[in-house]
Order: C-alpha cells, then sequence, then structure tokens
C-alpha cells in the first residue's frame, strides 16, 4: 500500500515484532531458574516488498516468523549417555559398598578373625586333650563362627532381594515416564499440526529423555512433528501408534520364573522361561505373555542388575567357603568316614550352604564329647592338631568329590593343590573381588560425572539465560518499541494535516 496508509502499516509491523521479542525475552527471564528450560528467541524476517511503478521497490516492514528454542541437539545426546553411564556406576558402587560392609574386613570381629581364634582354639586342644574347657571352648567358637557365616548369607540375600525390588521400583519408573513421553508426543503433535511451536513441551520432552536415560541406555529418534521415540537393546519401546512394557523377574527356578509386570510387585505374571533374578523383560503390553529378555548395559537399572550378580557371585564364593571347610574339617573328624556330617552340619539345599553351616548338634548338647584323637589313648590329640592343620592346607574351593575321595587317613592330610588357596587366603580374595568391583564402579562415577558435568555446563553455555543478554535485548526492543510508536505519532499528525487543513 503506497502513501501514508503504508507506512502507517509498517510502524504497526514494526510495533507487532518488538512486542513479540519483548514478551519472548520476559518469557526467558522469568524461566532464568527453570530446570531444563531452553532459552527462545524471535525469529524477525523482512515483511514482502512491492513495486510501485516509476518509483522502485519499497519495504513492508518485518514480521515475527516464529519463535525457537536454542538447543544442542548433538550435546544434549551426549549428555544422555554420560548420565546414563554415571548412575550405572553409581547404583552398582551403592551395593556393592552395601556388600563391603556385610564381609566387615578388616575388624576385630570379622570372619577372619573369628577363623583364626576357632584355629587356636583347636590349636589349645591338641596341646590339651583331656581338658573339657578346651572342648567347650572350640564348641563356642566354632558356633560363633557358623552363626557369622550364617548372618553374612542371610544379609547377602536381603541384599539381593532389596536391590531386585529397587530394580521393580525404578522399572515402573520407566514406564511411567513412557507413558508421559507418549502423552506428551500427542500434546506436540497437535501443535505442530496446526502450524505451532512447541518449545516448552519440548523441553519437557528434553527433560523425561533425559530421566529415562538415567534408568537405562534408551536410543531416541524424532520425527518432523518433534515427538520422540524410544528404543532400548534394539527393541521398540515407544513408537507412533504403541507402547511397550517393562517386566522383572522376580524369582526363578526350573519350573520358569515370577515376574512383577510392569515393575508392579502387586500385579504377578508367570513364564516357563527360567531367567536370572533381576532380569528385565519387553512384553508388547501390560496384559500380554509374550516376553523377551532385554540387555541393558548402562542406566540405573543396568548398575542394580550388575550389582545383584555381583552379590550372588559373592553368595557363592562364601557357599563354596563353608562347604569346604566343613566337609575338610568332617573328614578329619570322622577319620575319613563322612564329609557331610561329623563336627559341622551343613543341611541339604547347596545353594545356601553359607547359610545352614551349623556345628553338629551331638557337638552342641555336649561338647565335652569332642574327640581330640585319632585314638581313645590318653593325651592324643592328633586330630585337633590334623584340624589346625587344614589352615594351612592349599584346597579347591568349592572342594571336589574327587579330592575328598583321596583324603590320606593315615596322615589325617590332603594333598595341595596347585591352584589351590587356603582358607584365609580364599575369603580374602572374595573380600578382594568386591572391593576391586566397588574401586572400579567409584573411578566410573568419578569420571562420568566429570564427563556429564562439562557437557551440561556447555548445554547450559548454549541453551541457558543469561540475564545481560536479556536485559540488553529488553533495551533493544524497548527502543524499537518507542521508535515504531514515534512513527505512529507521526503519520497521525501528517493524516491529521491532510484531512483537516486541505479541502476543496
Amino acid at each position: 500500500m503506497v502513501g501514508l496508509f503504508g507506512t502507517l502499516n509498517t510502524a504497526t509491523s514494526g510495533l507487532s515484532a518488538n512486542q513479540v521479542a519483548l514478551q519472548t525475552s520476559s518469557h526467558n527471564i522469568a524461566n532464568t531458574n527453570t530446570d531444563g528450560y531452553s532459552r527462545q528467541t524471535v525469529n524477525l524476517e523482512t515483511n514482502s516488498a512491492y513495486t510501485v511503478p516509476g518509483v522502485g521497490t519499497l519495504g513492508t516492514g518485518v514480521k515475527s516468523a516464529g519463535v525457537e528454542r536454542i538447543v544442542d541437539d548433538f550435546v544434549r545426546t551426549q549428555i544422555q549417555a554420560a548420565n546414563s553411564n554415571y548412575q550405572y556406576a553409581t547404583e552398582k558402587s551403592d551395593v556393592l559398598g552395601d556388600l563391603e560392609n556385610i564381609f566387615n574386613e578388616p575388624s576385630d570381629n570379622g570372619l577372619l578373625t573369628q577363623l583364626s581364634t576357632l584355629t587356636s582354639s583347636w590349636t589349645e586342644l591338641s596341646n590339651n586333650p583331656e581338658l573339657d574347657t578346651a572342648k567347650t571352648l572350640v564348641a563356642e567358637n566354632a558356633s560363633t563362627f557358623t552363626d557369622t557365616l550364617n548372618s553374612m548369607a542371610n544379609d547377602i540375600n536381603n541384599l539381593t532381594s532389596s536391590t531386585v525390588e529397587n530394580v521393580n521400583k525404578n522399572v515402573l519408573d520407566f514406564n511411567n515416564k513412557v507413558e508421559q513421553l507418549q502423552n506428551l508426543n500427542d500434546q506436540i503433535y497437535n501443535m505442530s499440526s496446526r502450524g505451532e511451536t512447541p518449545n516448552d513441551l519440548l523441553d519437557t520432552r528434553d527433560s523425561v529423555l533425559k530421566d529415562l536415560s538415567g534408568l537405562a541406555n534408551i536410543t531416541t529418534t524424532t520425527d518432523n512433528y518433534g515427538r520422540a521415540f524410544v528404543q532400548l537393546d534394539g527393541q521398540d519401546v515407544l513408537t507412533s501408534t504403541s507402547m511397550s512394557t517393562l517386566s522383572v523377574v522376580t524369582t526363578s527356578n526350573s519350573n520358569g520364573s515370577t515376574l512383577s509386570v510392569g515393575g508392579d510387585t502387586s500385579n504377578v505374571s508367570t513364564t516357563g522361561t527360567q531367567y536370572p533374578v533381576g532380569t528385565v523383560v519387553l512384553s508388547s503390553s501390560a496384559e500380554s505373555s509374550d516376553y523377551q529378555k532385554l540387555n541393558i548395559s548402562s542406566g540405573t537399572i543396568s548398575g542394580l542388575q550388575a550389582a545383584i550378580g555381583e552379590t550372588q557371585d559373592r553368595l557363592q564364593d562364601l557357599n563354596d567357603f563353608a562347604e569346604t571347610i566343613a566337609k575338610t574339617t568332617n573328614m578329619v573328624y570322622t577319620n575319613g568316614s563322612s564329609s557331610t556330617s561329623g563336627f559341622f552340619t551343613l543341611g541339604t539345599d547347596e545353594d545356601n550352604y553359607a547359610a545352614n553351616i551349623a556345628v553338629s548338634s551331638d557337638i552342641s548338647a555336649n561338647s565335652t564329647g569332642i574327640s581330640a584323637g585319632k585314638t581313645t589313648a590318653s593325651g592324643d590329640g592328633t586330630k585337633a592338631a590334623a584340624i589346625v592343620a587344614l589352615t594351612g592346607t592349599k584346597l579347591d574351593f568349592p572342594i571336589s568329590d574327587t579330592e575328598l575321595a583321596i583324603y590320606n587317613s593315615d596322615s589325617m592330610s590332603f594333598t595341595n593343590s596347585q591352584t589351590g588357596s587356603t582358607f584365609a587366603d580364599e575369603f580374602n580374595n572374595t573380600v578382594t573381588k568386591n572391593g576391586i568391583s566397588k574401586q572400579a564402579a567409584d573411578n566410573t562415577a568419578t569420571a562420568q560425572q566429570s564427563v556429564l558435568t562439562q557437557l551440561e555446563e556447555k548445554d547450559s553455555s548454549v541453551s541457558g539465560v543469561s540475564l545481560n543478554e536479556e536485559m540488553s535485548n529488553i533495551i533493544k526492543y524497548q527502543q524499537g518499541f518507542q521508535a515504531n510508536t514515534r512513527l505512529l505519532s507521526v503519520v497521525s499528525e501528517m493524516l491529521d494535516t491532510l484531512i483537516n487543513n486541505t479541502g476543496v
């Protein structure tokens, strides 16, 4: 439009554009401390010009071409990966720290100290085989030793159970966040399909994706509308048309597995497939019984799974330790006639020897009946001495039936194994394995935290709100607004002159 009305429209466009820019800066300042918020900026574009014959091309002002977030998607993808690795190491370290406390080594009242005390009481008995107080001391120290083993095994089982429960909670959280992401996708699609830019929804979407990455190593893709879709271990968890459910194996035996569907322990299902406890499986819905195992490599869930594996391995080491001590002691005590009875009992559950090892009920009831020698001759303490010698013998853990079969009843001894270790060394190895694993997890957590901090600082430098920058923008847009207002006033005066001071 040529003339004053064209100038009026141009000034009006400037007013509108600067007003939108001011509102955007106000929105940025208001969300300076909002977690996950990405600063926004207005894209201003020149309106299409038109040509006046004999004059040339005239501009028509400015327009707001949209408000967009300032983000670096590559950095945010890196943050998700670093966050996943950090949460994995942190969770694993926490559980292994609890396991370290259960072992309680080195300490003045730990298992190794009690083993040494028991050995000393056997030595005292070998020197005084007729002394009833020495026999009573052996029985009491042996009972204290087995009680400690029982307690440690039970504590490890409880730790495993609580860790599985934490897996359930995190899987439930994962499923809830996937559902939240699906709702966000619907809202994002509705706005985007209308030509609107859902910046704040996209920020919320990114926050949910970061939370999901902390739980498991997700793979994310986005479509042209801004919707985010999730895969885990190459399997679709969330698509534009479907949402799958994660469940957790809570118990397992030869008949199959019991699962908490969706991580909800009140909703239980079974499957004929035997999975390790703590395994996460995927199904197309909460009602489906078609489960597929997921191999999760990082995130909180994976860290807990790795910790479950470690605790089960250390429990097996403890079972092997208890089995070898009990069977070798029994072989010496019964003159080679039995490895499963005599001084110690182990129970019938091979997976719970450490939890069930105990001093024989006969000895507990009458400690003075302990046999200290190979014969009944007065002063014979050879059997007690042979049991003492066991502590220095290198054995395999668990001791095999072959090794038990070649026990030399004449010398009352076992042959040293080239690959074996002593009782103390074996338990030290178990404690050391846990210590090394925890230290590795601690080092990984420290390294990943450093990486995560650097990435988050980089993301903040790109997407964070700078108050100094926003205040500069406010002054700039305010001046632009005032200038266009002044232009409107000038055009108004010119129109007044034209209308009221001219006439026919």
